[in-house]
């Protein structure tokens, strides 16, 4: 079958004349309000390309030439590499990756019940679940090890993943001396850094912090990976209510305004420094004071921030497949399949929160792989109906007739799997006399899947004595 066209859902919440408000009131922030930058580097960069500075060396105004400058610079596309032969995640256009994010503390345990404290062999376990299930597409560790020295905890998350997974990996550094030795443990297994510059299977994930406060640590990172070639996957998440205004048209303005600010940087650095604009504009739950990604607004925000990112030409991404919730229940389910819905119709590229619950405070095995069947669900969505207009449609209409069936013909054969989507986990039984309806079947389903994929794992290849050079790198 031929198919002349693939018709694709897709959503919108912004018009045309909104997002150009937006922009125009983004512009405004940064070239009248202001921001804090804390890095003399950042500082002096900045004024070369054109920024006041005021006196005390922090407070920076920008001029709508600098940003238009770096939209100008920007490409629609990343590469994000892997390891062990995989093909490398193109990341834009409408193409769609889920992914996991971190880095929770907190560690539900089915086997007891009960949460406990993340350790350094979460990470691992989790880790590999990751390399086994499909989707994950990228790798960003989920869980933090808290059994670790604190100014070694993200080394060690990373370390896991350059041990244990061949997918492309998201790190995200303490400070500038850990993202060093982070490139230079990606040096050692990629084997050289020429190598690792043509195919950077990880990227650096820049946290900004609202309102319009760019720390040291992010600034240095954002000019590190800049001058090295390492793609950035730089993202802002102020709440509404708290740390942004509480009307949202203002804070996906404050959110625009600090990725705008942090890529005019990069470009400022490197003309041709690939940068992916991702948001976690959220918002604060009035009535306890907790961030919320499972309300309906965060949905709603990541559409409109995918439609900022994709107005100025660049990839996207952002927060989704995510939970408030405490438990693997129907609650976390209903959550996880609306934040990532949402987003994915809106056309964003890299959607990330895999596995988390509890509000991102938290990770469990089998809340990661309900995550995944959630993601390829609505991957199925996104991919859309095949249009075909040929004869053979028809013909095989003619051919079955009136009270036919279609079950046993070759063409219900040939196009099953690819046309019908195949749940690994969800539950579609027949109705029965016994009571298994009131079973919470998706959860032994999930502990059964969970068990399946680990039993199949298998070591990645790295270089002999890769752990000890590690190591030696960490602690060096």
């Amino acid at each position: 079958m031929k198919e002349l066209s693939r018709v694709k859902p897709s959503i919108k919440i912004l018009s045309d004349e909104e997002i150009k408000n937006i922009d125009r009131l983004s512009r405004d922030i940064l070239t009248k309000v202001c921001f804090i930058c804390e890095d003399e580097e950042a500082v002096a960069i900045f004024a070369g390309g054109g920024a006041k500075v005021q006196a005390d060396g922090k407070l920076v105004y920008l001029t709508d030439k600098m940003i238009d400058d770096a939209v100008k610079a920007s490409v629609p596309a990343v590469e994000l590499h892997g390891r062990g032969g995989r093909s490398p995640l193109h990341v834009g256009g409408d193409n769609l990756y889920f992914g996991t994010t971190g880095f929770a503390t907190n560690y539900l345990d089915f086997e007891t019940g009960e949460y406990r404290q993340s350790t350094s062999e979460d990470v691992i376990e989790v880790m590999k679940l990751c390399e086994q299930l499909d989707p994950p597409d990228y790798i960003l560790p989920s869980v933090g090890a808290t059994d670790v020295e604190p100014d070694y905890a993200d080394l060690y998350e990373i370390k896991a993943g350059m041990l244990y997974t061949s997918k492309h990996i998201e790190a995200q550094a303490k400070d500038i001396v850990n993202a060093r030795k982070i490139i230079k443990m990606a040096e050692y297994i990629a084997g050289g850094e020429e190598n690792l510059k043509k195919a950077p299977f990880f990227s650096f994930l820049v946290t900004l912090t609202s309102p319009l406060h760019h720390r040291s640590d992010s600034m240095q990172l954002i000019i590190e990976s800049a001058k090295y070639g390492i793609p950035l996957f730089i993202e802002s998440g102020p709440m509404a209510g708290a740390t942004s205004p509480v009307t949202l048209t203002e804070t996906i303005a404050l959110a625009n305004a600090e990725l705008l600010s942090s890529i005019v940087l990069a470009k400022l650095v490197k003309p041709s420094a690939p940068v992916i604009y991702a948001s976690w504009a959220r918002v604060i739950n009035m009535k306890n004071g907790n961030v919320s990604v499972g309300c309906p607004e965060f949905g709603m925000l990541r559409i409109a921030t995918t439609q900022m990112g994709k107005y100025y030409n660049l990839p996207t991404g952002g927060g989704a497949n995510l939970s408030d919730s405490l438990a693997l229940d129907h609650q976390l389910g209903a959550e996880q399949c609306a934040t990532s819905l949402l987003p994915a119709l809106s056309g964003i590229n890299m959607a990330q929160g895999m596995g988390l619950l509890a509000g991102m405070n938290a990770v469990s095995a089998e809340t990661m792989v309900l995550a995944s069947e959630v993601a390829n669900y609505v991957k199925r969505i996104k991919d859309g109906i095949g249009v075909d207009m040929s004869c053979e449609g028809f013909d095989l209409i003619k051919e079955v007739g009136p009270r036919g069936d279609f079950i046993s013909t070759d063409h219900t054969l040939t196009h099953f799997r690819k046309e019908l989507w195949g749940r690994t986990i969800f539950d579609c039984s027949a109705v029965k006399g016994e009571k298994r309806h009131l079973e919470t079947n998706v959860i032994k389903n999930a502990i059964e899947k969970k068990k399946k994929v680990m039993s199949k794992y298998k070591p990645i290849e790295v270089p002999a004595g890769a752990e000890a050079a590690l190591e030696k790198i960490i602690r060096g």
